[in-house]
């Protein structure tokens, strides 16, 4: 298999305080559309397919100037409207009574270094006080990001509003996890050059960031606990992995395991299996196609991904390890977070460190977060041990630094 650039994945949860975080004023005009009621911020039973919220913020420029790499702000918290759960007008939705909770979470310098000179952007899922009572854990929602920056004719003399420009929007189906991964978007969600005109990020301009959340019907008697996640772009194809039916490509290995495949749903899915299995390369005319430098295990675990869009239940550590570079070798962003926030849950006393050194690596704040986290509430358990002494010979001082700050951070809060 052709090398490939190394890319980094990003989350922006901190698992210590999902709401924490450096912050200044953001001067902001909220605005929002009928499905809302002005007053209350509660969604309006008037409420159609789909729910709008919007966010304006004035002088962008300045939040780019004095907001430093990594840091973010937040929007007012917004109600949306929980779909009906019978199309039957007569019978009472008690459950509608009860709308969703979010906010907007946006990195105006990006969410770390690899995100810089983008602004990273981001639909926070809050749980409500009704679902904590009815122990719902998780809501699965399709959604809409959109950034527009709004532009007034200089050469009119009225003082109409200001026009707003799209720059870019992105679509998604996900499964947000209020005791997990609570927010979605995209770390690089839209470059500086494509927000400030001839490319000066000192040049005064106003954004418009909208979110539309959309009510899909809901199954009679279905409930927020029975929708199987799989992402918009993935319906699934599981029944067919593995299965020779219809397969045109088979994957050998080294350890004599063999896995047959559809060149169809590989290259849809993926861009470099739609490279290596095209006619430009040797792959794309061969039947048999051996793997040389990739375990059966973790190739699999990719394949699963491809046709189901999920990752694959009861994977060991060692080999999420693997799946986490090969993702991102193979360019599946969205792949890669899921496996980061994995291993983030699986830090224990053998591992945090490897973790540790691997976020700093590759620089996933998700993965740091959950082994600084571990580090410093099991501070006394592990600072003799082998793992410490690791990570302290390591030889790079801003990791040792950044590992220290957090333990002397911990014990001021004590």
């Amino acid at each position: 298999m052709p090398p490939s650039t190394r890319k980094r994945f990003i989350r922006s949860r901190s698992r210590l305080n999902r709401e924490s975080g450096p912050s200044v004023p953001v001067r902001s005009n909220e605005t929002r559309d009928m499905t809302t009621d002005q007053a209350t911020r509660q969604p309006s039973k008037y409420a159609q397919n789909h729910f709008t919220y919007s966010w304006t913020i004035r002088s962008f420029n300045e939040l780019v100037t004095f907001y430093p790499n990594t840091s973010f702000v937040l929007s007012d918290r917004f109600w949306s409207p929980r779909p009906p759960l019978t199309n039957d007008s007569s019978v009472k939705n008690k459950q509608n009574d009860h709308p969703y909770l979010w906010r907007i979470k946006l990195y105006p310098n990006g969410v770390n270094e690899a995100a810089k000179t983008h602004i990273s952007l981001y639909l926070v899922a809050i749980q409500t006080p009704y679902e904590k009572q009815t122990n719902i854990t998780w809501r699965e929602k399709t959604f809409k990001l959109e950034v527009f920056r709004l532009t007034s004719d200089p050469t009119s003399s009225s003082s109409s509003s200001p026009t707003p420009l799209l720059i870019r929007n992105e679509t998604f189906t996900m499964k947000f996890e209020f005791d997990g991964l609570d927010d979605f978007g995209r770390h690089r969600f839209c470059s500086f050059e494509s927000l400030f005109p001839n490319n000066d990020n000192t040049a005064e301009i106003d954004l418009l960031i909208r979110v539309q959340i959309f009510n899909v019907s809901s199954a009679i008697g279905s409930t927020d606990e029975s929708i199987e996640h799989t992402e918009p772009e993935f319906p699934s194809f599981k029944q067919h992995l593995d299965d020779g039916k219809f397969s045109d490509v088979e994957f050998t290995f080294d350890c004599g395991s063999k896995i047959k495949a559809h060149r169809i749903i590989l290259a849809t899915r993926s861009t470099y299996f739609e490279k290596l299995l095209g006619d430009k390369w040797k792959e794309g005319q061969m039947k048999t196609i051996p793997i040389k430098h990739m375990e059966y295990t973790t190739f699999r675990s990719i394949l699963y991904y491809l046709y189901t869009g999920k990752l694959e239940e009861g994977l060991e550590f060692d080999v999420l390890k693997d799946v986490y570079s090969k993702a991102d070798m193979l360019n599946l962003e969205r792949f890669g977070e899921m496996v980061a926030d994995r291993i983030a849950d699986m830090v224990n006393g053998d591992n945090w460190d490897e973790i540790l050194m691997l976020a700093w690596e590759v620089g996933d704040s998700r993965l740091k977060e959950a082994a600084l986290e571990y580090a410093v509430m099991k501070w006394d358990d592990i600072r003799d041990g082998e793992n410490m002494k690791r990570v302290m010979g390591c030889g790079n001082m801003d990791w040792i630094e950044e590992l220290m700050r957090a333990r002397y951070i911990n014990m001021s809060m004590l």
